[in-house]
């Protein structure tokens, strides 16, 4: 099945998004392309519209000579009388709550990257963070390579365009983050911690309980070993927060 991107725009730079879109169609094998946009601001869905007419333009004036390399992508873009169709509204300061609509309009998340390449660092970290943790994978960024913004690369009148960065060596790399083991290891760690601070929760609850009724019962040497059971649970809430806390410092 050919795969889908949900591509969010939020740079004001079409060349940035003519690379991603030339990797993810020329590698990645991505067919349908869908636009991310700011519910959150207004006049950003028609900025947003502006912006992707700015990349299908900056397609066009690389045609003219790499028609190679950008004819499939440039196909590949919605027709602009069509580009409304393809937009899914997200509130970029709290992507979060879109999770639900994401998983509804893409039901095979498998299939489906997400490029955040073009977010700012607060709103690239918010949508990582929150949708990998809720099982959508495969959110991406591409990054070029220092050497392309050299001075040796502009003496040799390169550009930074994907015809450039491609010719003899790959000199980007698509970063996927659900492949990235660190990645991956920390958001495990984030959720084995949030169970395990969720089930110390409910026994502090369930111990609390039992020790209110037994001090009322004049149970006092149950009390007390309820006491000391709570005591426990609590040392071991406070050794995990211990743990998080050495563990962000590493």
């Amino acid at each position: 099945m050919a795969k889908q991107l949900l591509l969010f725009i939020q740079s004001d730079n079409p060349g940035l998004y003519v690379n991603i879109l030339t990797h993810c169609v020329q590698v990645e094998g991505v067919r349908d392309i869908y636009f991310a946009v700011n519910e959150g601001a207004i006049g950003k869905l028609s900025e947003a519209k502006d912006q992707i007419k700015k990349i299908k333009e900056k397609f066009e004036e690389l045609l003219a000579n790499h028609a190679a390399e950008y004819q499939n992508p440039y196909n590949s873009m919605p027709m602009l009388n069509q580009v409304e169709e393809r937009i899914i509204k997200i509130l970029f300061t709290n992507p979060e709550i879109s999770i639900k609509n994401i998983k509804k309009r893409f039901p095979d998340l498998n299939d489906l990257l997400i490029d955040v390449s073009g977010c700012n660092k607060k709103v690239s970290s918010d949508v990582i963070s929150s949708y990998i943790s809720s099982g959508i994978k495969h959110i991406c960024c591409f990054e070029l390579d220092d050497k392309v913004y050299s001075k040796e690369w502009r003496i040799k009148g390169f550009s930074k365009m994907y015809h450039d960065i491609c010719k003899d060596i790959i000199y980007y790399e698509y970063i996927d983050f659900s492949k990235s083991g660190t990645t991956i290891k920390s958001f495990n760690r984030m959720r084995s911690q949030g169970q395990l601070i969720r089930i110390l929760l409910a026994l502090s609850i369930f111990l609390g309980v039992i020790l209110c009724v037994l001090i009322q019962q004049q149970q006092s040497i149950f009390a007390q070993y309820a006491a000391m059971a709570l005591a426990l649970v609590t040392a071991l809430g406070l050794f995990n927060d211990i743990f998080g806390i050495v563990e962000r410092l590493k």
